[in-house]
């Protein structure tokens, strides 16, 4: 077996993935049609062009046209249950999916507790149908500081329902962490982990703080973190897990290309490095093309690959028995699969 199939094949998990930003596009257009919104584009061809972002604002303004496509609680049944069947077209056995409860709300009147229940039928449903597990993160969008405390009210009221984190999005340039501190801490007193994005459009003070200041159990993106040799070797003692995302860092701008994106050098400086997709239609990307990078772009080898399929598992905010177990089920397949090398 070739490694770039071995990298399609092996068993994976992934923590960075918005649900909002994996509607496909096919869904997308169905969705505008029976919810009588004009999309600018007219076809799944058309989207290609609806995606090609100029900058992270114009990539906000298409998310929230996207968002703006979901009205009914059977649009977001529908999104949940594609979104476990795309996971299982990769073989992807366990996820943590970020979603923006509030802006849902804001642009379909209902309640937070309707939509989360529509969430979680498709997420039953597809887990009945193809054998997918995920949990939910619940963010706070910097673009809207005044809702953070609703949306942690929220987030704590769901944690019996799936939600298993606080997160923060939305433009980390305008919202520094100091704006979020006072929320971060009440979650942490109420034992609710925190999984900011820092480090994207931010560089290494944008960390810093969502270490120091939000007590961050796991990094969204953390790529820039390579601009201080100092929080390096920080991360790389606390192994605090980074969540990356290299085509989208690319196609956000943040690096040229893979050659100039810092993945293997903070790999082989030792910090917990996870591999993910972040928003994969819009980036025309996959999980499964993420790895095929890897292989391609920054010459994984087969004991690296599940190396970064194992450290997804161990950043998870899964239990100790709940990782042992995908571990053994990872390392059987692996073992399989490795006889096909």
């Amino acid at each position: 077996m070739p490694l770039a199939d071995f990298a399609q094949k092996m068993p994976k998990a992934e923590l960075h993935v918005h649900l909002e930003g994996s509607i496909r596009p096919e869904t997308l257009l169905r969705l505008a049609e029976r919810n009588h919104i004009q999309l600018p584009f007219q076809d799944v061809s058309g989207s290609e062009a609806f995606y090609r972002f100029r900058d992270f604002d114009h990539f906000l303004d298409v998310y929230l046209t996207v968002t703006k496509c979901l009205r009914t609680p059977e649009d977001y049944d529908l999104i949940a249950y594609e979104f476990g069947r795309q996971c299982s077209w990769q073989n992807i056995r366990y996820a943590e999916v970020t979603f923006s409860m509030i802006t849902n709300m804001t642009t379909t009147g209902l309640p937070w507790q309707v939509i989360l229940e529509a969430l979680n039928v498709g997420r039953g449903r597809a887990a009945a149908d193809f054998g997918v597990r995920w949990n939910w993160v619940f963010d706070i969008v910097r673009n809207n500081p005044s809702e953070q405390d609703a949306l942690l009210e929220i987030a704590l009221a769901a944690r019996t329902q799936g939600v298993v984190a606080l997160g923060l999005g939305g433009d980390e340039v305008n919202g520094p962490p100091a704006m979020f501190t006072a929320t971060f801490e009440k979650a942490r007193q109420a034992g609710m982990p925190s999984v900011p994005h820092a480090g994207e459009t931010a560089g290494p003070d944008s960390i810093w703080g969502a270490i120091k200041l939000l007590h961050a159990d796991r990094l969204g993106h953390g790529v820039r973190c390579i601009e201080d040799p100092e929080l390096v070797e920080y991360l790389r003692q606390r192994q605090i897990a980074l969540e990356v995302c290299p085509t989208s860092n690319l196609r956000l701008g943040v690096y040229r290309d893979y050659a100039q994106h810092p993945l293997h050098r903070l790999w082989d400086a030792g910090l917990l490095i996870t591999v993910n997709s972040d928003d994969p239609p819009m980036f025309q990307t996959s999980l499964n093309q993420e790895y095929q990078a890897l292989v391609e772009h920054f010459g994984f080898t087969a004991a690296e690959l599940q190396q970064a399929s194992l450290n997804a598992i161990r950043a998870s905010l899964l239990s100790q028995t709940e990782k042992a177990w995908y571990t053994a089920q990872f390392q059987a397949e692996f073992d399989r699969l490795g006889d096909l090398l």
